[in-house]
């Protein structure tokens, strides 16, 4: 889309560090999506600094949603994924070091943890599960860990979206 309206062109002439940008050359590809995403993690952090509201960063949206009436429904959208993420890209040292070697090995182990159904498998694991495990154990370890982890009794909200997520994929790849 944007090499079609010529913008593209415009980022790669006004900036240097899309000068060499390569979409079919892993590293240059790599370099490219980290930038992006270093900048919009950056202004999430500025948009909740200036209470402008919260920059959902997703990987096929990203949503600016209307500030946090409280410190309570910003934690909603501040998941402990999300803050691993921003951390990663974070770090401008990876887009510096990356070799063209490692971008190819991350490229190989997403696609790897894509086909073998790795959402089932980290879903799994964040309810402290893994297969062979039946639905009606699945659903008994939500229910413990979901009443263990709720707010509402002195629990980590943050820790009870990551279980209510997992249930969520769990539920979705159920045949039920």
């Amino acid at each position: 889309m944007l090499a079609k309206t010529g913008r593209f062109n415009r980022l790669r002439e006004s900036n240097a560090l899309f000068a060499d940008f390569n979409a079919r050359e892993p590293l240059s590809l790599f370099r490219g999506h980290f930038v992006l995403f270093h900048a919009l993690y950056r202004l999430r952090d500025r948009a909740r600094r200036e209470r402008r509201g919260e920059l959902a960063i997703e990987p096929l949206a990203i949503v600016l949603r209307p500030p946090a009436a409280d410190a309570s429904a910003q934690a909603i959208f501040a998941t402990p994924e999300a803050e691993r993420l921003s951390a990663w890209y974070g770090d401008w040292e990876r887009w510096r070091t990356a070799t063209a070697a490692e971008v190819i090995e991350w490229l190989r182990q997403f696609q790897a943890l894509r086909r073998s159904g790795g959402q089932r498998a980290l879903a799994l694991a964040a309810l402290g599960l893994q297969d062979p495990v039946d639905r009606a154990a699945i659903k008994q370890q939500y229910r413990r860990l979901a009443m263990r982890h709720h707010p509402d009794r002195g629990g980590d909200g943050l820790r009870l979206r990551d279980i209510n997520a997992a249930w969520a994929v769990l539920q979705a790849g159920s045949d039920e």
